[in-house]
C-alpha cells in the first residue's frame, strides 16, 4: 500500500480543531467578506441586469399581446383610438417622466445647498464674512 492509498488521514485531511465561540463569528464575517468580493463583480451585476431585463421584456410582450383591444382616448381637443396596452404604457411613461423631473430637481437643490454650505464653511474658516448675496 502506498502513502496515498493509506486509510489514515494525512495532515491535510485532518480537520482543524474547533475555534473558540468568539473566533467563529470573526471567521464567519471574514468568509462573508471574501465571498462578497468574489460574488459581486461588474460581470455578475451585468448578468443580473440582463436577466431582469429579459424577464421584464417577456412580461411586457405578454401584457401587450393580451391587451390589444382598442380604446377611445381623448386629451384636450385630440381624440382617437389606440390599443389599451399602448395607452397604459404611455401613461406609465408619462408618470415616470414626472417622477424623474421631480427627482432631478430635488438632487439639484441638494447639491446647490451643499455647495453653499461648503463655500460658507471655507469662508468661515478663513475669517471672511459671507454676504447674503453669495449664499
Amino acid at each position: 500500500m502506498s502513502d496515498t492509498d493509506s486509510p489514515e488521514p494525512t495532515s491535510e485531511e485532518t480537520p482543524a480543531p474547533a475555534a473558540p465561540v468568539g473566533d467563529d463569528h470573526h471567521h464567519h464575517d471574514e468568509a462573508e467578506r471574501v465571498l462578497d468580493k468574489v460574488r459581486h463583480t461588474r460581470t455578475s451585476a451585468a448578468w443580473v441586469a440582463i436577466t431582469v431585463a429579459v424577464l421584464f421584456g417577456v412580461a411586457l410582450i405578454d401584457f401587450i399581446a393580451q391587451n390589444t383591444r382598442d380604446v377611445r382616448i381623448e386629451f384636450f381637443t385630440a381624440s382617437g383610438r389606440i390599443p389599451i396596452a399602448v395607452a397604459l404604457l404611455a401613461a406609465a411613461l408619462c408618470g415616470a417622466v414626472v417622477v424623474l423631473a421631480i427627482g432631478i430637481g430635488r438632487v439639484a437643490q441638494l447639491r446647490l445647498n451643499m455647495r453653499r454650505q461648503r463655500r460658507a464653511s471655507r469662508s468661515h474658516h478663513r475669517g471672511d464674512k459671507v454676504s447674503d448675496a453669495e449664499s
